[in-house]
């Protein structure tokens, strides 16, 4: 009996432990695709944070700035576009993203801490709009990196990079 309890807490612990080894994200659609997008146009990429929260300000200055990066990077690599520009310079597309929260974990915290001290996260409500203005697609994303401390993906950059990878894979949806 003893035996089968305790092979038991070994699975769970390291499904637990397999599951805090990996970065995450996922996706929300509002609204889909209501109709294809020209591949072979420009979008602007335009990062908002006026939602966060005072305290995570700090944060969302340089997690915005390395998301506006991947972004600027990934949507052309992805096939989705192709050119991207940043805001206020004008494309063909608007993608707009309204960063709502931001948890960024330091690695000197993920080291002494280790899993009590979570995962760093990033969340935000994206419009994809046309020319005229007219919204194509909205949905809502988020990313976060792993909480293990000896994981390879448990950087912040980590969780800015699967907000990055929800959101390529929600256009992609068309």
């Amino acid at each position: 009996m003893f035996a089968k309890v305790r092979n038991a807490s070994m699975v769970l612990l390291s499904a637990m432990f397999l599951a805090a080894c990996s970065s995450s994200g996922t996706f929300t659609m509002k609204q889909e695709m209501i109709e294809p997008i020209n591949t072979q146009k420009t979008v602007s990429i335009w990062i908002k944070s006026d939602k966060v929260p005072e305290d995570e300000k700090e944060e969302a200055k340089g997690a915005c700035s390395l998301l506006q990066e991947k972004l600027y990077a990934r949507l052309i690599t992805e096939g989705l576009f192709k050119s991207s520009v940043i805001y206020p310079n004008k494309g063909d597309y608007s993608l707009e993203v309204d960063v709502v929260g931001v948890r960024m974990v330091s690695n000197a915290a993920r080291i002494w801490l280790g899993v009590m001290v979570g995962a760093s996260g990033m969340e935000a409500n994206i419009l994809l709009r046309d020319e005229t203005g007219k919204v194509l697609t909205e949905f809502h994303a988020d990313g976060s990196s792993a909480t293990h401390p000896l994981s390879s993906e448990s950087g912040s950059d980590n969780a800015v990079n699967q907000l990055a990878t929800q959101i390529t894979q929600a256009i992609k949806k068309r």
